[in-house]
């Protein structure tokens, strides 16, 4: 399926889109053919920002009628990157998604933008829905969590030291945000800007401007497609870094010993493999996720101690490329 052809023109743009994009492969184009189905299509500004891409991903979103700015690799940062992007966008609503979600219908971003007609709220994010081909523990782990509710949500600050007296894992609950799929104003990015911050900009930047008094929404009704398979090795640099963040913001400290790392192994393989057992049809699949949960869990959770102790002792962090 080729990418359709978009004409952007329009002086005042309803929203601007911006996409941070390296080697986006078939999942880009995916991704753009279902933005150009999109209702407010023709009012759109769309942004990539590229970080040195190999494939034809700049010639797609040039096709696709995209303001394209090239970086150099070394240069991206996830949240300085969005926002050189932002600073480019011409709408006061922008809406920041990477580039293998794939909106699941043609109102994603008319969804987005009704949420950001209340003057208090600063931002809104996405859900989530699975690959199909997702493996049930993917699809298991994304419906579950924050990004992949059924229900709506509106966030705030209630009064004065109520923030503060939440516990490590309230904090980072209540701060949730996903720049996966998200929307945001251009007016109160200006006031509070995404920073050169490595990783977890989103839940950094929503944590400030939810104590500048700002709302945040999750609106289940506007959905992407996005999950990945990723390498062990990926996962274990992915869960650090998280964490890591996690703690250097909130003080989140899930596996605080060695003997935390088996218990906690223990728990969540037994789990893991009980449900593939009960959920996974398919003989093949079934075999090869038995013998990959353990190794899995036990890379998460290991990664989960050694991010914590690293950042209390203040060494420098060494996984890089997520």
């Amino acid at each position: 399926m080729s990418t359709i052809k978009i004409t952007n023109d329009v002086q005042s743009p309803a929203c601007s889109v911006v996409i941070p994009t390296k080697n986006g492969g078939d999942l880009f184009r995916k991704v753009l053919n279902a933005l150009a189905e999109q209702t407010l299509w023709d009012c759109v500004e769309l942004i990539v920002v590229d970080s040195g891409s190999e494939d034809d991903t700049v010639a797609m979103a040039k096709q696709a009628g995209a303001k394209v700015f090239e970086i150099a690799p070394h240069e991206f940062n996830h949240g300085a990157t969005r926002d050189y992007g932002i600073a480019q966008a011409n709408s006061e609503y922008v809406i920041l998604i990477v580039q293998d979600a794939i909106p699941n219908d043609a109102n994603l971003l008319q969804t987005l933008l009704s949420s950001l007609e209340d003057a208090a709220v600063a931002g809104v994010y996405a859900r989530q829905i699975p690959q199909p081909d997702a493996d049930v523990l993917t699809k298991r782990n994304l419906n579950g969590w924050l990004t992949g509710r059924t229900q709506s949500e509106t966030r705030f600050v209630p009064y004065n030291g109520w923030y503060e007296a939440l516990s490590p894992m309230e904090k980072y609950l209540f701060c949730n945000f996903d720049n996966v799929c998200s929307a945001i104003k251009k007016s109160v990015w200006q006031q509070e800007c995404f920073g050169k911050v490595n990783f977890g900009e989103d839940i950094d930047w929503a944590e400030r401007v939810l104590k500048c008094g700002y709302r945040i929404v999750y609106e289940s009704q506007a959905a992407v497609i996005h999950s990945h398979n990723r390498p062990l090795s990926y996962e274990y640099k992915r869960t650090y870094v998280c964490h890591r963040k996690l703690y250097a913001m909130f003080g989140l400290h899930l596996v605080p010993s060695i003997k935390g790392v088996w218990r906690s192994w223990l728990y969540a393989s037994s789990a893991d493999m009980v449900y593939i057992f009960q959920n996974e049809k398919r003989l093949v699949q079934k075999m090869q996720m038995l013998f990959k949960a353990p190794i899995l869990n036990l890379f998460s959770v290991f990664s989960q101690y050694q991010a914590v102790q690293d950042e209390i002792q203040n060494v420098s962090n060494s996984a890089k490329g997520v």
